[in-house]
């Protein structure tokens, strides 16, 4: 809309203006999302912020956006203090209702999360239970909302990762299965995000090697020890909810606040067989629903292929998951997915350890070359001591430990009558890989995957 140079607009002029400048947003939000691309939304940020002001909701909402696609790629301590700035405004500013603030209260959550010290941790999932508890009380328990912030308690439960914590984060993914395939179905991805959550609780407390013991006052549920890969909840099994939850009531166990599943299940007190069994049917459910909703090379396929791989090697498959893994690289290396760095070849340094072990061959020296990439990764993107990178430095340390211990196959007699010869008697060359998946750290374009 043109005026006179020098004139200011009235109150219909500016209405008329930020009714277009809205529908504008609504289009570049769009487009801005699905390209992973927030310079579009720069210049729009500061038409906003001149005609409505810097903290108005609009404002707020682009800015949110902007932020978190930048946040997908820079360094957790520099996203750490933009959210800690945008959420105190916001908070100032919005209504508690309004659903920008309630994005913004999660992402500063997920960033102190990823702070990655145990104050930090605690701090996330004391954010987290706030939010969560915040939006019960104002939209319910079956609001989409409501369920994200729920299963992202569950998620910085797990990674603080006490006894009580894991035990809580198995029960809060099962009430959100149960929940989303009562209100979204089976074949809803909103319903698949909360199974893969499952999984890696599941996975997590496989590895605490002496799972506890069940309360005597409450006997482990008999079907839960015996729980194989066909009990598991899966995209395509609604009817198999009501082993993970059953008759309405309060919270964890019948615990806080109300209108989610009752869960009878003990996972602590399930042996790591059974955790892994059920936390392989999970992911694999849900790779293949992935797989053909979004396609193979989706990064959230390859997220849930990373989740089947560790199932994988807890099941003491470890050649299995290196094939996985390796084809997850590759194809982040392609298609650049949002995949948590240093995570895939942290993975893959682990079973390369455990399959090197196992056959004494090359996969040794893989699994320490893997093992400082992952160390370099995370370094890329967490702050030094953090616990992802401390995690990645004592896993490398411990593959040259091992690798350096681990006995050589011997050299064969035509070997030895032949040194220096590249072809062993049978005939076919022996090629090492040299790929070298684990040196592409692209994030592409998401973070905290």
């Amino acid at each position: 809309m043109s005026r006179p140079s020098g004139t200011t607009a009235g109150p219909e002029d500016c209405g008329e203006l930020a009714r277009r400048l809205r529908g504008r947003v609504q289009t570049m939000l769009t487009y801005a999302d699905q390209a992973a691309d927030p310079r579009p939304l720069v210049g729009l940020l500061d038409e906003v912020t001149d005609l409505l002001g810097a903290d108005s909701p609009l404002a707020l909402l682009v800015e949110y956006t902007v932020e978190e696609l930048r946040s997908r790629t820079r360094s957790v301590v520099e996203s750490a203090r933009v959210w800690d700035d945008l959420h105190v405004r916001a908070d100032s500013s919005l209504d508690r209702r309004d659903t920008t603030l309630m994005s913004i209260k999660a992402l500063h959550a997920r960033y102190v999360r990823l702070s990655g010290d145990p104050v930090d941790r605690d701090a996330a999932v004391q954010s987290y239970e706030v939010e969560w508890r915040r939006r019960l009380a104002i939209l319910g328990a079956r609001a989409h909302r409501t369920s994200t912030a729920y299963a992202n308690l569950a998620t910085a439960l797990r990674e603080r990762g006490t006894s009580d914590d894991l035990s809580r984060a198995c029960v809060i993914a099962r009430q959100e299965i149960a929940l989303r395939l009562a209100v979204w179905g089976p074949e809803h991805s909103f319903t698949w995000i909360p199974q893969i959550i499952l999984a890696q609780c599941l996975l997590k407390a496989a590895e605490r090697a002496v799972p506890r013991q069940a309360d005597a006052a409450e006997p482990a549920n008999p079907e839960a020890s015996a729980l194989g890969p066909d009990n598991a909840p899966g995209p395509a099994g609604a009817a198999q909810a009501g082993t993970a939850a059953d008759s309405v009531g309060g919270g964890a166990r019948g615990d806080g606040p109300g209108g989610y599943p009752r869960v009878t299940r003990d996972d602590l007190a399930r042996t790591g067989a059974a955790l892994v069994a059920e936390a392989r049917s999970l992911a694999e459910a849900v790779v293949a629903a992935r797989q053909e909703r979004f396609g193979p090379s989706s990064g959230a396929t390859l997220r849930a292929q990373l989740v089947r791989a560790h199932a994988l090697l807890l099941a003491e498959e470890p050649a299995a998951a290196v094939a996985e893994i390796r084809y997850v690289l590759a194809t982040n290396r392609r298609i650049g997915a949002n995949l948590d760095p240093g995570w895939p070849e942290l993975l893959l340094a682990r079973a390369l350890l455990a399959a090197g072990l196992a056959s004494g061959d090359g996969s040794l020296d893989d699994a320490v070359r893997q093992a400082r990439a992952a160390v370099e990764a995370r370094l890329g993107r967490y702050p030094a001591g953090t616990e992802r990178v401390a995690e990645a430095e004592r896993f490398e340390r411990e593959a040259r430990r091992l690798a350096s211990q681990a006995p050589r196959p011997p050299a064969t007699a035509e070997a030895e009558a032949a040194p220096g010869a590249e072809t062993p008697a049978d005939g076919v060359a022996q090629v090492t890989d040299q790929a070298d998946y684990g040196d592409d750290h692209s994030l592409g374009a998401g973070g905290g995957g």
